[in-house]
């Protein structure tokens, strides 16, 4: 049987891995105790109670729900709630940039103004952006805010890696484009995306936060409004 010979540059090495750390004065690594937790993402609150719960990021959509009659959309049971914040709806600031943004609804949705005068301009531009909800009609503020509910919970636990349409509120039959998609993106970090289908006017949207499961569904707070697919896209035209 042949004879090993180790190197003595390698008993060396070996000496100096093993006992280094205390030849400096340092005692070796401990293991740390490790307590694996889930994140409990379940609230006490209904859809409604916790848009009132923090009027800090949705003081606009109160007033703007309010404005159309559609507090108790937010009480009904088994929906999935896109929460917009004041970011989405009316920050002067946050207008359309021509990127991937669309902007507030405010800035996107300017009117006309009545006393306009390229020759006097003290009155103002031709188009301003609206500060509250009541210039704009009941019919069409309370469809967009129906738009943003969809009529079952869509979770991290039930969305596709594909897009996948699902009825808004809005949705009123055959021919009716008020459909909103939901998609988890195929990789390890399944980020879930509202309207990120081929064509969108406005880009895919991730949550700032998703997958609050609340006492009448789940809900998605999101900084940017979503816009309706076309029935191209939807395949019905």
């Amino acid at each position: 049987m042949k004879k090993i010979f180790f190197p003595l540059i390698t008993v060396i090495i070996f000496a100096f891995v093993f006992t280094g750390c205390k030849l400096a004065g340092l005692d070796y690594q401990k293991d740390t105790p490790f307590d694996a937790t889930i994140r409990d993402s379940k609230i006490n609150m209904n859809a409604l109670e916790f848009m009132k719960s923090r009027t800090d990021l949705f003081s606009s959509m109160i007033e703007g729900v309010t404005y159309a009659g559609l507090l108790d959309e937010y009480t009904a049971p088994d929906r999935t709630f896109l929460l917009l914040t004041n970011r989405a709806l009316s920050d002067e600031t946050y207008a359309p940039s021509g990127t991937n943004v669309m902007g507030s609804y405010f800035a996107c949705n300017k009117l006309l103004n009545p006393l306009y005068n390229p020759a006097i301009p003290a009155n103002g531009p031709q188009y301003f952006t609206p500060d509250n909800w009541a210039v704009y009609p009941v019919a069409q503020v309370k469809r967009f805010f129906l738009y943003h509910i969809v009529k079952e919970p869509v979770t991290y636990r039930n969305a596709k890696a594909f897009v996948t349409f699902y009825e808004s509120v809005a949705y009123a039959g055959v021919g009716d484009t008020a459909k909103v998609s939901f998609h988890l993106t195929n990789d390890r970090n399944a980020y879930l995306y509202v309207n990120g289908f081929v064509g969108s006017r406005n880009p895919a949207q991730a949550p700032r936060t998703s997958g609050i499961d609340c006492t009448n569904g789940v809900i998605h707070v999101m900084d940017d409004f979503v816009i309706p697919p076309t029935r191209i896209i939807l395949g019905t035209k």
